[in-house]
Formats: C-alpha cells, structure tokens, sequence
C-alpha cells in the first residue's frame, strides 16, 4: 500500500509542478519540453523504467476491469483537453500517418494485449 501512495503523491505533485510551470512560465516549459525530447532513446528507458514500476504496484493489488474503467476517464481527460487543439492535432495525425505508424508498435502491442485481457476477463466472468 505505501508503494501505491508514493506513486500517488509523485503523481499528484508532477501534476501540480507542470500545471505551475504552464500558467509561470509556458516558454520555459516549452524549452524545457524541447530539451527533453532531443533524448528520445534516455526518455524511453525512463518511461519503460516508470511503466514499470507502476504495472507492478497496478496489477498485484487491482482488478483489470477496475484499471480499464480509470484508463477510460484518464482517456476521455485526455481528450477533453485537446479538443480545443483539433485542427492542430489533425496536422500532426496527418504526419504521422504520412511517416507510419510502426514507430509505436510497443505501445500497441501493450494497448491490445491490456484490450484483449479486459475483454477475456469479462466474458470469462474471472476476478
């Protein structure tokens, strides 16, 4: 449980850090973010190191149709707040599409391993 509450509270303060430095400073953001993406392969280990960690502490203590439901509103969240930047979005959809989409094959093969194991789950009425 104390795992769980520590990636809570970094969760919660990486929010309220970002949400302060884009209303302070959305240039410096801007750089910063930037900055950041010029290391894609350093930005990978880390995110995979995160994705980690957090699918330990998230599938040994919560049921997959409990963390379908939050990925849903985290989704929905998500995209409440892009609507506003559709038509820029739109261009980026668009050069992804021009470049491929193979790029993100891990993320998929996550995406539709978690899809395939909720929709087991619920047709198999397992918990």
């Amino acid at each position: 449980m104390l795992g769980k509450k520590i990636l809570a509270g970094v969760f919660a303060a990486l929010i309220l850090l970002k949400l302060a430095f884009l209303l302070a400073g959305p240039q410096q953001w801007l750089g910063m973010t930037t900055a950041l993406m010029g290391h894609q392969a350093v930005l990978i280990v880390i995110y995979l190191a995160i994705l980690a960690i957090c699918a330990y502490y998230i599938f040994t203590s919560l049921d997959l149709i409990d963390v379908a439901v939050v990925m849903l509103f985290t989704s929905i969240l998500v995209g409440l707040g892009l609507i506003p930047y559709s038509a820029s979005l739109l261009k980026v959809m668009q050069e992804i599409a021009t470049i491929g989409l193979g790029k993100m094959w891990f993320a998929w093969i996550i995406w539709a391993g978690l899809a395939v194991a909720v929709l087991y789950r619920i047709f198999a009425n397992k918990k």
